[in-house]
This record gives structure tokens, sequence and C-alpha cells, in this order.
């Protein structure tokens, strides 16, 4: 069903939705984790849907100044979850493959962070 209204289009949508999918993102973060990034970083985040919690997370944080220092965390989660995976694999060699796959996209992850909030430079 279609609605008459469109709501206002989130800067980062396609980083929101990788996020949200394990499959491509290597990643699952949960509701408490966005919570928490968000309480380290100056923002009172109520307990939603993972979805509107990283929507809020990465909008809100954006316009009170504070998405480097969110950035900053996620990179650093992200950074404890490769590490976990690496951990694991030396741990349980015959989940290896599948753990390496997770790293590489969770690696992927932070590129993709990085690159959405650098943001196009021709878009001003």
């Amino acid at each position: 069903m279609k609605y008459s209204h469109q709501d206002e289009r989130s800067k980062f949508l396609a980083l929101e939705n990788h996020f949200l999918n394990t499959f491509f993102s290597g990643l699952y973060l949960s509701a408490s984790d966005f919570i928490n990034i968000g309480n380290s970083n100056g923002l009172e985040l109520q307990m939603h849907s993972r979805e509107m919690l990283i929507k809020d997370l990465l909008n809100e944080s954006e316009k009170i100044g504070t998405i480097n220092g969110v950035i900053a965390s996620l990179h650093h989660l992200i950074d404890d979850r490769i590490n976990a995976y690496h951990r694991l694999s030396l741990e349980y060699p015959n989940a290896r493959t599948p753990l390496a796959k997770l790293a590489q996209k969770a690696n992927g992850t932070k590129a993709l962070l990085a690159r959405e909030i650098r943001g196009n430079p021709y878009e001003h």
C-alpha cells in the first residue's frame, strides 16, 4: 500500500540498510549496541526496533554534531567483532572459512562507513 505522503529520506539510507543486513555487513549489531553507542556520544536513544535505532543514531548524531564520535564508536565495535572472528577461527578450525568471510565483510562495512560519511564531494 502506498501512502500519499513521503517520509523524509535519510541521508544514511544505504548505510542503515547495510548494517541491518547481516549477510552483507558480516555483523549483527543489536539494539543494545546502538543504544550504547548513542549514550557514549550524547544521545538518549529509547529501546525501539534496530531499524529505527540505527536511523536515529546516525541522523540525530549528525544534527547535534557528534557524528564523528558515532563513526569512531562503530569502527571500534566492528574491530572488536573482527578480532572475535579471528579468535574464534583459531579456537574452532573447522569454522575458519565462514568466520574469515564474516571478517572480510565486516572490513568491507568499515570501508563503506568511511565512504558514506565522506560523502560525494560533488553534492553540496
